[in-house]
């Protein structure tokens, strides 16, 4: 028996055993009832249910008899979790029972838990309830978890990573993998590529090991502050990748796919002009070349894996990503940010999404949204909040639908005992993608919190929806304009200062087309004024979206939210009054830091207006900077309060003393 369909007739059998009076049931394959092929015909259940491809369920009573059915042993298992539900909010176990459901999007993926790895068995649980396929297993900030040698030992180079840590990944790995199972969750990695030895992140000791892990012959150097990289144009380390494949994937047959990421932390390629293999191979022609190995080699091990690269610094020429990813086999593929990395406010459908998606069609080759449905890099980091907003979720997804994508990916993830309301946005608008997204949500509301409390989250909800629609076509610095990189807060906005880093002029994104609009100013003042109009006009949703929470505040009790039942674990999940202040944290948070965000980049921008005429910029930026000091001042007491993140009171204060001195002295 398949075993998500045994986790599916354990969790019935628990459900139905806190009933008074439950009635016979099933949990089956709809394929093994015989009188579901003549109900199918006869149009009283959808086609779908017959297709074991598609994750299609039905719930209802037969002959007296409660059927809880799937197209696969997964498709079983949301049948139960669909009653569940209903049972919950008072739905009769009677003849007119009737839950159906198809998913859409083949793969959902998610990962389980960032910290600590591996998590528990109740965060594989708490995906298969969110609607999740698969779970990606690591992340590109989690050490050797990111690499092949993370987990198995090569005797061709057999010190590149301690003996404990492999055994510690190895096992930690084998139970994740064994509780997504249970749950009908495949699973795919995430590789960096090939290990360096790190940028200033990594601690000097760190850095000098990893140059003794390897022979010294099969090191170049990476040509940024990476420092040296494994040179995969040497034989040896070719030899390795295959030993390595090989090792993997017999221990872990159950990975269907890698994710390729680099030219990030750890992660890197051979400088072409310096290294003696790899010498005017562009970092493409070497990123091209370790997938065709990785798919040749490890298609040999594990038949059918898929290698995906992603656009993160990659597709900053447009056209020569389109051309290497034209080159490469079927079974490579793509999973796309619409701007290099995941924002949660970000809804755009640009044209060069579609050339990429066009491109993976022509070629067989997968194609996966790459978002944010959950906590958000552009976000205020370390304030235990939780971030809703599910009118987001379902603009995301809906995006990524009418794109046509074969799956979505949510790059962080979030705490599953927090319950948070996009977890259950998404397995509402993956069952209907263009569903009426305001009803879809003033349902989950009103159960979450109750209905009057609930209709006032709603309205906080849709503000915020408003907000991320303002700030949505503004997305040109990652990380720079984001809370926890931004570094504004360091740089005052004054003439003799740097106003922000230096390489802010040549970082931003690449200019974007979406039919007749421009996407991304290609001029660095008018890309910076984009960023302080954005804001400007996000700013009064943000505050209206915290009064709305502070009146559900009012009238939210402390009963634990309604789909705390998604999740088993021992911490304990939020009442729905917790749940709100750390709802409201987020949106205040966001608003104070994104508030003054916004008014240096306007002070950027014209300082670069007026070509960086001291007099001229004192004369036009008075009211701005006046702006900018009282942000400071309010955001500093803000954190202050909060305690944390324990730097930033301090740094706003410093900013808004200089700010005033300016302003107060003579000309």
């Amino acid at each position: 028996m398949d075993r998500p369909l045994q986790t599916a007739r354990r969790e019935l059998a628990e459900i139905l055993s806190r009933l008074a009076a439950p009635p016979p049931a099933v949990a089956a394959l709809a394929s093994a009832v015989p009188a579901v092929a003549t109900l199918v015909q006869n149009g009283k259940l959808p086609a779908e249910l017959l297709e074991p491809r598609r994750d299609s369920h039905a719930v209802f009573i037969l002959n007296g008899v409660l059927h809880a059915l799937g197209s696969n042993p997964r498709a079983v298992l949301h049948a139960v979790y669909a009653l569940h539900e209903a049972i919950l909010t008072g739905t009769p176990l009677d003849q007119s029972l009737d839950l159906r459901g198809t998913f859409h999007f083949d793969q959902r993926i998610f990962h389980a838990r960032f910290n600590p790895w591996p998590g528990s068995r109740s965060d594989a649980r708490f995906l298969a309830h969110l609607g999740a396929t698969h779970c990606l297993v690591s992340h590109d900030w989690q050490g050797s978890r990111r690499s092949l040698q993370g987990y198995v030992t090569s005797p061709m180079f057999p010190d590149a990573v301690d003996p404990d840590e492999v055994a510690a990944n190895h096992a930690g790995l084998r139970r994740l993998i064994d509780d997504c199972t249970d749950h009908g969750l495949g699973a795919m990695l995430w590789l960096t590529e090939l290990p360096c030895q790190g940028g200033p992140w990594v601690p000097e000791p760190d850095r000098a090991r990893f140059l003794t892990r390897y022979d010294p012959a099969v090191l170049s150097d990476s040509g940024t502050y990476e420092g040296k990289v494994l040179c995969f144009g040497h034989t040896r380390v070719q030899d390795y990748y295959r030993d390595l494949l090989r090792r993997f994937f017999t221990a872990f047959p159950e990975i269907e796919t890698i994710f390729l990421f680099g030219l990030d932390s750890g992660g890197e390629f051979c400088d072409p002009a310096s290294c003696p293999r790899c010498r005017g191979m562009s970092p493409f022609a070497q990123r091209d070349r370790l997938v065709r190995l990785l798919i040749e080699e490890g298609g040999k091990v594990r038949p059918g894996l898929r290698v995906l690269t992603t656009g993160w610094k990659w597709d900053r020429d447009g056209k020569t990503f389109l051309g290497h990813q034209s080159a490469l086999p079927a079974a490579s593929g793509v999973y796309l940010a619409a701007q290099k990395d995941g924002w949660q406010c970000e809804r755009q459908s640009h044209d060069f999404m579609h050339a990429v998606r066009r491109v993976c069609r022509e070629r067989g080759q997968t194609f996966i949204g790459y978002d944010n449905f959950h906590w958000g890099d552009d976000t205020v980091h370390g304030l235990g909040d939780i971030q809703d907003f599910p009118l987001g979720i379902g603009a995301k997804l809906r995006r990524w639908h009418a794109l046509d994508a074969d799956g979505v990916f949510d790059h962080w993830g979030n705490s599953p005992e927090d319950i948070w309301s996009n977890s259950i946005a998404c397995r509402n608008f993956f069952l209907n993608p263009t569903a009426d997204a305001t009803a879809t949500c003033r349902r989950i509301a009103h159960r979450q919190f109750g209905a009057s409390a609930g209709e006032s989250v709603l309205q906080a909800w849709t503000e915020l929806e408003h907000a991320h629609a303002c700030l949505s076509d503004a997305c040109l610095w990652s990380p720079e304009q984001w809370p926890g990189w931004y570094a504004g807060r360091k740089h005052w906005p004054l003439p003799g200062h740097d106003f922000a880093s230096p390489r802010l002029a040549e970082s931003r994104q690449p200019p974007r087309t979406s039919g007749d609009r421009i996407l991304n100013p290609p001029g660095f003042a008018d890309a910076l004024q984009a960023v302080a109009d954005a804001w400007h006009k996000a700013v009064p949703h943000y505050e209206s979206a915290a009064r709305h929470l502070e009146s559900a505040l009012t009238i939210a009790n402390d009963e634990p939210v309604f789909y705390s039942f998604w999740w088993n674990g021992a911490t304990k999940t939020p009442t729905r009054r917790e749940h709100l202040l750390r709802q409201k944290r987020y949106v205040e948070s966001m608003l104070l830091a994104g508030r003054e965000i916004g008014l240096h980049f306007g002070l950027h921008a014209l300082w670069e207006h007026v070509d960086h005429d001291a007099t001229a910029y004192r004369k036009a930026a008075g009211d701005l900077l006046a702006a900018d000091s009282a942000a400071c001042l309010a955001a500093a007491d803000y954190f202050a309060a909060l305690g944390k993140p324990l730097s930033w009171a301090d740094q706003y204060r410093s900013k808004a003393e200089a700010i005033d001195v300016y302003l107060n002295a003579t000309p």
